[in-house]
This record gives C-alpha cells, sequence and structure tokens, in this order.
C-alpha cells in the first residue's frame, strides 16, 4: 500500500503544480478525499473547494515565471508523506524575482489525500 500512496503523493504535486501554472485544478480534485483538511500557518479548513483556494491564492501574476525545485518524499507513519519544495519566480527576462520554501506533508488514505499541510521552511 505505501508504495501507491507514494504514487499519489507524486501525482499530487505533479498536478498542484500544473495548477500553479495553468489555474486547472481538475487534476488535483481527482485526487483529494471530498472533506479534506487543509492546513498552512494562516488557518485550518476543510474540503476540495477549500484547497483549490488555497492553491489558487498562491497562484502568481501571469507575467511572472515559475519553476519548481523539489526533493524527493519522504515516507512518514500511518500514510504521511512529507516533500520540501522551493518554489523560483522569475520575471519575464528570467531574472529571479524571489523565491518561497515551502514543506508539505500529505496524509494519504483509500488512494485519497485526505490532508494537506503546507507549512514555511527556510
Amino acid at each position: 500500500m505505501a508504495a501507491a500512496d507514494l504514487d499519489t503523493a507524486q501525482e499530487f504535486q505533479s498536478a498542484a503544480e500544473v495548477a500553479m501554472l495553468t489555474g486547472d485544478f481538475e487534476a488535483v480534485m481527482a485526487l483529494v478525499a471530498p472533506d479534506v483538511e487543509v492546513v498552512t500557518p494562516l488557518h485550518s479548513l476543510e474540503g476540495v473547494d477549500a484547497l483549490t483556494e488555497e492553491l489558487s491564492r498562491a497562484r502568481p501574476a501571469d507575467s511572472t515565471h515559475v519553476e519548481f525545485e523539489h526533493g524527493d518524499w519522504k515516507v512518514l507513519r500511518n500514510g504521511r508523506y512529507l516533500s520540501e519544495v522551493r518554489v523560483l519566480f522569475k520575471k519575464e527576462t528570467g531574472e529571479l524575482s524571489y523565491s518561497r520554501d515551502r514543506s508539505f506533508e500529505l496524509t494519504i488514505q483509500d488512494g485519497k489525500v485526505t490532508r494537506y499541510e503546507m507549512r514555511l521552511a527556510g
């Protein structure tokens, strides 16, 4: 089961990155439970709409290019997985404007993300 859950975590990360770039959250929504718990440093919410809203807020302006640097997923206990990501926000010229370091912990049950937690890192 752990291998399938790890695949789900990786699929979620890829779908979230595409959603950040395109604004299309359909692939993300397919991977999460309807009552997904969404935890950020500012608040805790519940539901697919809450997750979509949270990810939408992180989307940059259209003139900003975004790149993602991430390491391997770490397998924790009880269906939990952790990944650290650096998001690079670049100007149209390719010059780095700013970056953000985040860690993401997912809880996966029955092939769906049931808890998404984003923490500030670095």
